[in-house]
This record gives C-alpha cells, sequence and structure tokens, in this order.
C-alpha cells in the first residue's frame, strides 16, 4: 500500500475513533452532551474557530473519499482477466497468472528454494508481478534473480497475452545449502 494512502487511512481511523468515542459519552452523559452543544456553538460564532473547523471538516471529507475510492480502486486484481478471440472469451484467473509465474521462477534454475508470488494491477491494461523468494545460499543474488524476472515476464506474456509492466523480486531470506550425509 502507498505510504502516503496508509497515513491518510491512520489519520481517518483516528479520526472516526475519537467522534465515536465523543458520541458514546454524549448518549452515556448529559453534562458531556450539553458541553459538546456549548463548544460547537462557540466554534460557529468566532471566525478564526469557525475557518479551523471549517478546514478540518474538509480535511476528513477529503481523506474519506480518497479512503472510500482507494478501497474500491485498488481491491486486488480483478479475479480474472479476460481475452476475446473471434470464437468467444478466455478468462484467465489471477490464481492462474500466479502459478505460472512460481513455475517460471522455480524452473529457471536460479537456487530458490520456495517462493510466492501476487498479481496486482498496473497502469493501463497492464500487471505487476511481486515475487517473494527464499534462496539457497550459493547464489549469485543479482544476476540470478535478473534471470528470474525476464523469464517470468515472458512466460505470462507468451502463456496469456497479458502484458506485464514490472516483476518485483524479493529476496526476504537466504539458507544454507543442506550437506548429505552418506552412510
Amino acid at each position: 500500500m502507498n505510504p502516503l494512502v496508509r497515513t491518510a487511512l491512520i489519520i481517518f481511523s483516528f479520526i472516526l475513533t475519537v467522534s465515536a468515542f465523543i458520541f458514546l459519552l454524549m448518549v452515556l452523559s448529559s453534562d458531556v452532551l450539553a458541553a459538546m452543544i456549548l463548544a460547537i456553538t462557540r466554534l460557529t460564532e468566532q471566525t478564526s474557530s469557525r475557518i479551523a473547523g471549517l478546514l478540518l471538516g474538509a480535511f476528513v471529507i477529503i481523506v474519506s473519499m480518497t479512503s472510500m475510492v482507494y478501497a474500491i480502486m485498488s481491491g486486488r486484481l480483478r479475479r480474472t482477466r479476460v481475452r476475446s478471440n473471434d470464437i468467444g472469451e478466455i478468462d484467465i484467473g489471477v490464481d492462474a497468472i500466479e502459478s505460472i509465474a512460481l513455475n517460471s521462477a522455480k524452473t529457471a534454475q536460479c537456487g530458490i528454494k520456495t517462493a510466492k508470488a501476487r498479481v496486482a494491477p498496473f497502469k493501463g491494461d497492464k500487471i505487476s508481478i511481486q515475487l517473494s523468494a527464499v534462496l539457497y545460499s550459493d547464489v549469485e543474488v543479482p544476476a540470478m534473480m535478473a534471470k528470474v524476472q525476464d523469464r517470468i515476464k515472458k512466460d505470462i506474456e507468451r502463456y496469456t497475452g497479458i502484458a506485464v509492466a514490472q516483476v518485483l523480486i524479493k529476496v526476504t531470506r537466504v539458507e544454507p545449502v543442506a550437506t548429505r550425509v552418506e552412510r
């Protein structure tokens, strides 16, 4: 998630929590309700307080609208990618694309012990692939991961016809190669 959007969601959640807490206090105690009505009345009487209140309200509305649009638009990639041809349509599921990426990474024979692939939408009609990998210790990481990136991009584009904008690989761990003990 984008750090700016994450920060906006944290701020919005905090404001919403404080507002809900104040609302509960107003429902439970008439003294708190009277104090809030008095504070809001004073807020509307002073010009500087009114401007501050309007700015805060506008900020909350903008952050809430931004978070709502982001939540709607950036959900997991549509469950399928539809391709049309002369005969009909072909639905390619996200799981299928992730499986192709994993198979490509493992068959590249670049020292990958385990991996997890994730597909995300990208600009246009392209996709982005994120691969988290655990490698063996005898791997030349930059050269081999560049080979894996290239292989994943080519295989997905060849097998699905979907354009791949980027392949991001995150090496999460490097484990030693297990030695064999012969008896």
